[in-house]
């Protein structure tokens, strides 16, 4: 597929970018998706183009004029989707590209605009189907963290709680537990990795971005977290863990 804009007599090219992948166009197929404004708030008219390549293969490419020709913001593919995302003022100014399905979890790679090109931001586990309510994974130390906090995300507090092993329930009753999560408004998961593994147990980490209603003022607060998870009959549990907080800001939109 490929794609120009007709102004009067002259032809410009939406070129894709070069190399091994190029023979693709802006896709394999003769059907897309054409938005045409403002997406990212630069005060220029961006065409963004979706299609699609081999069996799940979505593609994104965006372009903008820049004087002399329409040149290439950002090119995007992901085996999981590729989508726009808002931050709340009605900008779409996120490219969220997901990759690596592994059933009901995802995991998307988050860019947004500098001002000059998209950049690299956020990761995050998030879960592949819309629909609810959903099975919490917990075959894996990393899966168990990531439906802990996608629960948690998705308000079913007592779905989070079931994800802590025996002996953290014993430590915390639920509604001592859950008054501590009564003012999140959202909570996302990201660059999580296994830091030690033996047998049964596990040391994992990762950074977590929530977002709170403080006195009707929407607050971001990332954290470090670490957890030791431990390997049950009913599949891997959170037992403990810990918090630090990196940064946190409030936002002027909420989505």
């Amino acid at each position: 597929m490929l794609g120009f804009v007709l102004d009067d007599d002259i032809w410009y090219d939406l070129a894709p970018p070069e190399g091994e992948d190029a023979a693709r166009g802006l896709g394999e197929y003769s059907t897309c998706e054409l938005i045409v404004r403002d997406i990212n708030g630069d005060g220029r008219i961006e065409i963004a183009v979706y299609g699609h390549a081999g069996a799940r293969t979505a593609l994104l490419h965006i372009f903008a004029w820049d004087g002399a020709h329409y040149a290439l913001l950002g090119a995007f593919d992901g085996d999981g989707g590729v989508r726009l995302e808002s931050d709340g003022s009605g900008l779409a100014d996120a490219v969220v590209v997901r990759l690596r399905p592994e059933g009901d979890l995802v995991w998307e790679i988050v860019y947004t605009w500098d001002g000059t090109h998209y950049a690299w931001t956020w990761d995050r586990y998030a879960w592949f189907y819309l629909d609810r309510p959903h099975a919490y994974v917990d075959d894996t130390p990393l899966h168990v963290l990531a439906s802990f906090y996608l629960a948690l995300d998705d308000r079913d507090l007592p779905g989070a709680y079931g994800l802590l092993s025996a002996t953290a329930q014993a430590a915390r009753a639920y509604d001592e537990w859950a008054w501590g999560f009564n003012t999140t408004l959202g909570v996302e998961v990201g660059a999580a990795h296994i830091v030690t593994q033996e047998g049964g147990r596990a040391q994992v980490a990762a950074q977590v971005r929530a977002l709170d209603n403080v006195d009707g003022r929407v607050v971001l607060t990332t954290y470090e977290v670490e957890w030791q998870v431990v390997e049950t009959g009913e599949g891997w549990r959170l037992e403990n863990g810990t918090t630090q907080i990196l940064d946190q800001q409030e936002l002027e939109y909420y989505p």
